[in-house]
């Protein structure tokens, strides 16, 4: 009778020491889970500051601290660097660990830095200058007014710069290299370049947000006479409305 008697206490004690085995168990996994996430998040703050170092950009870096996202980790970074007397920022929301090409490769000549314009941890200094220069500016006054005609009202143009092409590529390294032999130091002189430049290349995309784009377009002859070579897209602010897609060759 008395080892029946004994029978649930022991259930009971093994079943606490399989209990706090098992949180035992669950604190190591997620004391190794976040040594393994600050191992990388160092790894990959090392390797983005000396990217920028070697390549002789001179801005600040300021890196956020990592989000998770179920079983993925988000990893993100500021670039801060004073341009002309004013301080211009770049927000890049996901950054990852360097590949073995893009470790390999420190952009520090004008003619590396032109030829991988479109990696990911430049590409945003390139948009920002063609954006922002005075020929984009103009192009965006010329299919305002050339729409509007037609009876379509432009409320945002953005721009894409072509994947890959030779032309864009090569003019791209001449305006760096003269940037930099006049002593444009400040990102690498990027935000020098002007689409006017460029305007005849060919590659480029151009995305056309209109306040309505009414069924009656569809079907529609648009003027598009002078406007330079590029993929074009027009759609409307409402998301229920149709986009067009044409092509200037």
């Amino acid at each position: 009778m008395n080892i029946f008697k004994t029978i649930p206490f022991n259930i009971k004690k093994w079943f606490f020491y399989l209990l706090l085995a098992f949180f035992i168990a669950v604190t190591l996994l997620t004391c190794f889970f976040f040594f393994l996430i600050n191992q990388e998040e160092k790894k990959i703050q090392e390797q983005i500051s000396g990217f920028y170092q070697e390549a002789g950009f001179k801005g600040d870096l300021h890196f956020k601290a990592a989000e998770f996202h179920g079983l993925s980790t988000k990893y993100a970074f500021r670039y801060q660097e004073g341009v002309e007397g004013k301080t211009v920022q770049f927000d890049f929301l996901y950054a990852s660990l360097l590949s073995k090409e893009e470790i390999g490769r420190n952009y520090d000549t004008a003619e590396e830095l032109a030829q991988h314009y479109n990696s990911w941890l430049v590409a945003p200094f390139f948009e920002r200058a063609f954006t922002e220069s005075q020929g984009f500016k103009q192009l965006k006054q010329e299919i305002k007014e050339r729409f509007h005609q037609q009876g379509l009202e432009v409320s945002e143009i953005r721009l894409q710069l072509p994947i890959q092409n030779p032309d864009f590529e090569d003019q791209l390294a001449r305006d760096l290299l003269a940037a930099e032999k006049a002593g444009e130091t400040d990102l690498r002189g990027i935000l020098t370049l002007d689409y006017a430049t460029y305007r005849q290349i060919k590659g480029f995309s151009f995305t056309v947000t209109v306040t309505s784009l009414a069924k009656e377009f569809e079907g529609k002859h648009l003027d598009v006479s002078g406007l330079p070579p590029g993929n074009y897209v027009i759609e409307s602010d409402s998301k229920d409305e149709e986009s067009y897609y044409f092509e200037i060759d």
